[in-house]
This record gives structure tokens, C-alpha cells and sequence, in this order.
């Protein structure tokens, strides 16, 4: 079993000095909020959460459900989960550990979407029950075949294991 979390675009704070705008994204049938990241500059949108208190052993998997502002063939784009843990009785001036999501494949469709997921186990993260997490996604380069433009984040999901 695993608890989600889901922060859609909305929910995301612009807190650094690099961060993802807000966009409208106006759809025929459906209008959709979206945050858009930028492909020369590393941009950043900030969240918090609780850890569950019944987290569990395993993965955590990190789901970003993302389209192209301007589609094209053959690209790719990666992402960060950057994450600062808080422990009762901790600072919470704790600095960020990344999670890269590596290079993954985009839709060359325009308005196609992609879900692009990665994971990492609960140990190495190092979260434990009731702990607070600060948390920033941000976009940076693939290491090949980048796509240009903006990537559109539509949601952005953790699914944590329970016990």
C-alpha cells in the first residue's frame, strides 16, 4: 500500500529566485493551470509535506505529469526532486538533497502528455514518521537531445509506501 500526494501546479509556491511561472493553458474542452520550465535557465517550484505516520520500507516514486509547450521529435527532459527532511527537534535550515530523475523521453506531439516517474527508497532518503519535508522540483538540462522551450508541468505526484 502507499499514500499519494499530488501537487498540482497551483498548490507549487514560486519561492526562489528562479522559479516556474503559472500559466493558463486554454484547451478546446478543458482550461488547465500549468507551471512552465524554461530549457536555459534551471527554474524551481517549492512544496511541504508531512510524512505519513505509517510510511513504510520500499520506493517512494516521484511522478511528474508533463506535456511540451512546443512539441518536437526525439527529445528528452529531466527533473529534480530536491528534498530538505525535519525531524522534531531539528532546524529546519536543513539543506536540500537532490533526486534526479535522469533522461526521459517527451511526447513529440504538442498538447501530448507524458508521465515521467523515478524513485528512491524510503532508507535512503532518510524520512521517518511525522517528519516534515520541504521539497522543490525544478527542471534541468537532459544530459542529450534537450527539448527546447518550455516543459509544462501539469501535476507533479509522491507515492510513498505504508505499512
Amino acid at each position: 500500500m502507499s499514500v499519494s500526494l499530488q501537487f498540482p501546479p497551483e498548490a507549487l509556491q514560486p519561492m526562489e529566485s528562479n522559479s516556474a511561472t503559472l500559466e493558463l493553458l486554454n484547451g478546446t474542452n478543458v482550461d488547465h493551470m500549468v507551471a512552465a520550465f524554461d530549457d536555459s535557465t534551471e527554474e524551481y517550484l517549492n512544496g511541504r509535506f508531512t510524512v505519513p505516520q505509517d510510511i513504510g520500507t520500499g520506493n517512494v516514486t516521484f511522478r511528474a505529469t508533463i506535456r511540451a509547450a512546443t512539441g518536437a521529435a526525439s527529445k528528452n527532459v529531466a527533473m529534480t526532486f530536491g528534498h530538505s527532511y525535519k525531524a522534531s527537534g531539528t532546524t529546519y535550515d536543513t539543506a536540500y538533497t537532490d533526486e534526479d530523475s535522469g533522461d526521459k523521453s517527451i511526447d513529440a506531439t504538442t498538447a501530448n502528455v507524458t508521465v515521467i516517474t523515478w524513485t528512491e527508497t524510503v532508507a535512503n532518503l532518510g524520512w521517518a514518521a511525522g517528519g516534515l519535508v520541504d521539497f522543490r522540483i525544478s527542471r534541468p538540462d537532459a544530459s542529450a537531445d534537450d527539448l527546447t522551450g518550455d516543459m509544462h508541468l501539469l501535476n507533479f505526484e509522491i507515492d510513498i509506501p505504508t505499512a
